[in-house]
């Protein structure tokens, strides 16, 4: 699989404009970064061969306390 480009600032900025966030606040720098380590973790589980593998199913049933 070819390695993604990283988000590029610009494109950040424009998405947070129009989603009603203020660009020019200081915090979005500390968002951008962590959205660059998210991606990089999301391609990290993209990457896994889960070849044969079952879906896990949790019981969504409640258990029976134990007497």
């Amino acid at each position: 699989m070819a390695k993604k480009n990283p988000l590029k600032k610009e494109t950040f900025l424009a998405i947070a404009e129009e989603s009603g966030l203020q660009i020019h606040d200081p915090h979005l720098e500390d968002v951008y970064a962590y959205l660059q380590g998210l991606r990089s973790t999301l391609k990290s589980i993209e990457d896994l061969d889960l070849t044969g593998l079952e879906p896990f199913m949790p019981s969504l049933t409640k258990k029976e306390e134990p007497r």
